[in-house]
């Protein structure tokens, strides 16, 4: 299936060289034959959006959330937002290429053995939307995709967003069934699984219902109780099995944009203090194994004359701090500080793109057990959410593990988001980033640094500004939505969004 799946993409990632990138690209759709051909359509929004998704989690949220740190590059982590509008534009480009794709699908899937193809499409378009909503709040949502029948499409507010993802899964959930199929292939993430496509659509729902959870008129807390006490009717992910990750192999075209990148990145100060274990010293018996695995021990250590600004710990580097600072880390940040991880430029297929995990999951469930939405063992969720996640990175799980102090299920909200905030690395942190909206778990204003507590009076971001092209080509309606969230930048990037208290 493996084989099948990458000679799919690689016709489809070839039929698109040459495509221009004005706003017409965004708006036309370069691959449609002349024949609408499902399976060609389902790949191309499978796939298209997914390294300007995983771009966006590199440069972005993996700093904002406070797990590393682009010494050399670090704009963004000391949020300067503009700066970033590559990444962001390529994100909206892709995105709005893919609800193209998916009008083109839907209306021409009305046979009913191409069926299927439209249900999975509206999952991945809600899965999409969501991280859209997430990095703009209001955006075109109902005219948007439409081509050349509307280039200017109005932006929908985030209840609206929501509101139709909700819809879209429990809709593509029920339309769904053990006998739907995909007869002209396509399907690059399940391999035509139908049933997968229903774990996935239902956990979906459980991450945006608990997304949604503070505001009354979703009825969150009985519709996750409905999700769960019936998985005849919604299956959810559970296992690492079940979860719905897109398997990039490490051959080209079939790359992610990470591990094809240079080095230069931090583990930060706060992954290695969280991760270091109840004693405050790291590098020894008491660390989270996932410390290691994350992190590298400086290049100093290997010196044969013993280096006394090298300790022979891991040294993380600060968030939100000047790029000298940054760069400076213990003296020298190249040989002094802790640099991420290499597997993934070493193994160029280990890295996958993680649309929703069992760990996740798992700690979905955990909170609401432990608020009594649904009757089940909150600490057993908990448990399982790690548990899963260290299984998932092969990291071998310490036998006191789940007793130790730092780890140890006490029933709390911070407890739970901590361990939720680890799971996250590499597991999809735009959607930490969303958790972090909603919960201020963990406190991460304690380690911003002093130049992005400038911008934003020691607030973390919340979302980024629109792309410069939407200021040109939808103008009246990107003013119309910009304008909404105040009228400096500071007020943009830390506007509250709809879910949030």
């Amino acid at each position: 299936m493996k084989n099948l799946k990458y000679i799919i993409l690689t016709v489809f990632i070839l039929s698109a060289v040459g495509c221009t990138k004005d706003f017409e690209d965004i708006n036309t759709n370069p691959n449609a034959p002349t024949e609408t051909n499902p399976g060609g359509l389902l790949s191309s929004i499978i796939f298209e959006p997914l390294n300007s998704h995983l771009d966006l989690q590199t440069w972005l949220t993996n700093q904002a959330m406070h797990y590393t740190v682009w010494r050399n590059e670090n704009n963004l982590d000391r949020y300067d937002i503009a700066a970033g509008d590559g990444f962001f534009s390529e994100y909206w480009k892709n995105t709005y290429r893919a609800l193209i794709d998916y009008n083109d699908l839907a209306a021409n899937a009305s046979e009913p053995e191409f069926a299927a193809y439209a249900s999975v499409a509206k999952i991945l378009r809600a899965f999409y939307m969501a991280t859209a909503t997430e990095l703009w709040i209001d955006a075109p949502f109902t005219q948007a995709g439409l081509g050349l029948d509307n280039l200017q499409p109005a932006y929908d507010s985030q209840q609206e967003i929501y509101t139709q993802i909700l819809q879209d899964l429990k809709d593509a959930n029920s339309e769904l069934s053990a006998t739907s199929s995909f007869p002209q292939g396509g399907d690059v993430l399940f391999g035509g699984d139908a049933m997968m496509w229903k774990r996935m659509a239902n956990s979906l729902r459980l991450r945006y219902l608990l997304r949604l959870s503070n505001r009354e008129q979703v009825n969150a807390t009985s519709e996750i109780n409905a999700i769960f006490a019936d998985p005849m009717t919604y299956p959810i992910i559970t296992s690492n099995s079940e979860a719905a990750i897109y398997d990039f192999s490490g051959i080209a075209p079939n790359t992610s944009n990470f591990s094809n990148s240079a080095g230069s990145i931090n583990v930060s100060e706060r992954l290695v203090a969280t991760l270091d274990g109840a004693d405050n010293i790291n590098n020894n018996e008491d660390d989270d194994p996932r410390l290691a695995f994350w992190a590298q021990l400086p290049d100093c250590n290997s010196n044969p004359v013993p280096d006394p600004l090298c300790t022979g710990q891991y040294l993380g580097a600060p968030n939100g701090v000047s790029r000298e600072v940054a760069q400076g880390t213990g003296g020298n940040a190249e040989l002094y500080s802790s640099d991420h991880s290499d597997y993934f430029r070493n193994e160029k297929g280990a890295l996958d793109f993680v649309f929703i995990s069992h760990s996740e999951v798992e700690f979905i469930l955990a909170e609401a057990a432990m608020k009594g939405w649904i009757t089940s063992d909150a600490q057993a969720h908990y448990e399982a959410g790690i548990q899963s996640n260290l299984d998932y990175w092969g990291i071998a799980t310490p036998a006191d593990f789940y007793s130790r102090t730092d780890v140890a299920w006490d029933n709390t909200m911070e407890t739970l988001m901590n361990q939720k905030w680890i799971a996250f690395l590499w597991n999809n942190t735009i959607e930490m980033w969303g958790e972090y909206k909603r919960t201020a778990l963990p406190d991460l204003t304690t380690t911003l640094g002093e130049v992005a507590t400038s911008v934003t009076g020691g607030e973390i971001i919340t979302r980024v500004f629109y792309p410069t092209l939407e200021q040109s080509v939808n103008s009246a309606n990107y003013s119309s939505a910009s304008g909404g969230f105040g009228s400096d930048n500071a007020a943009k990037i830390t506007a509250k969004h709809w879910y949030q208290d």
